[in-house]
C-alpha cells in the first residue's frame, strides 16, 4: 500500500498520461500524415527526425541525467538549483548554435542532406529551442505532472494545426514548422512556471557549478552518444543509400511502433530513476520485469503473426510491405522495456554507472561492427540493417543484465 500511496506511482501515472496520450495522437497524425504525403515526402521527414536524435543527443549532453541527480541531491537548495538552470541553459544556447553552423554547411554540402535541406535546418531549430525545456529539474524534483500538462497541452495544439495546414503531399514542410512553435510554446511555459512554482531563475554561476555538472554529464552523454549510433543510425544508413524511395517510408513507419515501445518503457524508467536512488527498491523493480515477462509471452507472437495486418491498418494502404520489417525489429522490441529499467534506475542505484555507460558503448562497438560488414560486403539492405540493429539490443540487454545478477551482493547492502 506504502508503493501505491508513493510519488512513485503517482509520477508513473503523469507520464503514462504524457506517454498513452502522445501515442493517442500519433495513432492519429501518423496515418494521417503517411496517407497525405506518401511513402517518399514521409521518407524525407524520417530522414531529418533521425537525424535529429544526433542533434538532441548533442544539445543534452547528459544533463537529463546528470541534472536530474542533482537536482534530486539539492532538491532543498534553490540558489544551487537557479545555478544549475543557468549554466545548463547557457551550454544549450552556446552548443545550439554551433550545431545550427554545421548542420547549414553539411545541407549545402552533401547531396544527399540537399534533398531534405529545408525540412532538416527547421527540425534543427525547432530541437534546439526544445533542448532548453528544464526537465531535469521537474523529474529530480519528482514533479512529472508539470511535464505531462505542458507536453499534452503542446502536442494537441501541434495535431490540430497538422490537419488544417497538411492537406497534399508537399505539405509535408509545415510539420517542422509547427514542432518550431510548438517547442517555443513549451519553452515559455516552462521558464515561467519554474520561476512562479519553485523560485529558479537565472543567476550569476559559481566556476564549481558548471566544472561539476560538465564532469558529471560527460560519461552520460559518451554513453548516449553510443547508444544513439545503435538506435537511430538505421534511418540514417537508409536515407544516405536510399533517400527518395519508399523502403525509408516503409521502415520509418515501422519504427514507429519500436518508438511505441520506448514510449511505454521510458514512463516507469523515468519514475522509477529518481526514486530508486533514495529508496532502493529491488523487490519492485523484479515484480515489474515479471509481470512484463507475462504480458510479451502473451503478445509478441500475436504482433509477430499479424505484422503486415497491423501496419496496414496504422499506417494506410500500401504499407502491409512494412510487416516484415516490423518481423525483423521484434527482438528489439521485446528486450527494450527490461533494458531501459535494468539500465539506469537499477544499475545507477547499485553505484554501478560505469556498466550501464558502458553497456552502450559496447552496443555501439558491436552494431558498428556488423554495419561496416553490411556496407563492405555490399549487403545494405532494410532487412539487414534491422536484425543487425535487433541484435545489438538483444546483447545490450543481457549484458546488463548479467552485471545485475553478477553484483546481487550489492543489493543487499543497500
Amino acid at each position: 500500500m506504502k508503493i501505491f500511496n508513493s510519488r512513485l506511482l503517482k509520477n508513473t501515472i503523469y507520464l503514462y498520461v504524457l506517454s498513452f496520450s502522445t501515442q493517442l495522437l500519433y495513432l492519429i497524425t501518423i496515418p494521417y500524415q503517411t496517407r497525405v504525403l506518401g511513402a517518399q515526402n514521409y521518407g524525407y521527414i524520417g530522414f531529418a527526425v533521425s537525424l535529429m536524435s544526433y542533434v538532441q543527443l548533442i544539445l543534452d549532453f547528459g544533463f537529463i541525467l546528470s541534472g536530474t541527480e542533482s537536482v534530486t541531491v539539492h532538491r532543498n537548495d534553490k540558489k544551487y538549483l537557479s545555478e544549475l538552470f543557468t549554466v545548463i541553459t547557457i551550454y544549450k544556447l552556446i552548443c545550439g548554435m554551433l550545431l545550427m553552423s554545421v548542420m547549414i554547411f553539411l545541407c549545402y554540402s552533401l547531396s544527399s542532406f540537399y534533398k531534405s535541406k529545408d525540412v532538416i535546418l527547421i527540425y534543427v531549430l525547432a530541437y534546439w529551442i526544445n533542448s532548453l525545456v528544464p526537465d531535469y529539474i521537474y523529474r529530480g524534483l519528482e514533479q512529472m505532472k508539470y511535464i505531462t500538462y505542458r507536453t499534452v497541452f503542446v502536442k494537441i495544439i501541434f495535431t490540430i494545426l497538422m490537419f488544417v495546414f497538411v492537406k497534399e503531399p508537399n505539405d509535408y514542410l509545415f510539420l517542422p514548422i509547427l514542432l518550431l512553435v510548438g517547442n517555443i510554446i513549451a519553452v515559455i511555459i516552462a521558464w515561467l512556471n519554474i520561476y512562479t512554482e519553485f523560485g529558479i531563475r537565472f543567476t550569476f554561476f559559481k566556476d564549481e557549478v558548471w566544472k561539476t555538472e560538465i564532469r558529471k554529464s560527460f560519461p552520460f552523454f559518451i554513453s548516449r552518444i553510443a547508444s544513439t549510433v545503435y538506435q537511430a543510425t538505421n534511418t540514417v544508413i537508409l536515407g544516405l543509400f536510399f533517400n527518395g524511395q519508399k523502403i525509408v517510408g516503409y521502415y520509418s513507419s515501422a519504427d514507429k511502433i519500436l518508438s511505441l515501445s520506448k514510449s511505454v518503457s521510458s514512463p516507469v524508467a523515468d519514475s522509477l530513476y529518481p526514486y530508486m536512488m533514495r529508496k532502493k527498491n529491488y523487490r519492485l523493480i523484479k515484480k515489474i520485469l515479471l509481470f512484463y515477462t507475462v504480458f510479451m509471452i502473451v503478445m509478441g507472437p500475436i504482433i509477430f503473426i499479424n505484422a503486415d495486418w497491423i501496419c496496414e491498418i496504422l499506417f494506410g494502404k500500401g504499407f502491409s510491405a512494412a510487416g516484415n520489417i516490423l518481423r525483423c525489429i521484434m527482438p528489439a522490441i521485446v528486450v527494450i522495456f527490461p533494458t531501459y529499467i535494468i539500465c539506469f534506475p537499477v544499475l545507477n542505484s547499485l553505484g554501478l554507472s560505469k556498466y550501464a555507460n558502458f553497456s552502450n558503448i559496447l552496443g555501439a562497438i558491436i552494431q558498428g561492427i556488423i554495419l561496416c560488414i553490411i556496407i563492405i560486403s555490399d549487403s545494405v539492405n532494410v532487412y539487414s540493417i534491422c536484425i543487425s540493429s535487433s541484435f545489438t539490443e538483444v546483447i545490450v540487454f543481457l549484458y546488463r543484465f548479467i552485471i545485475w545478477k553478477k553484483n546481487k551482493e550489492l543489493e543487499e547492502q543497500e
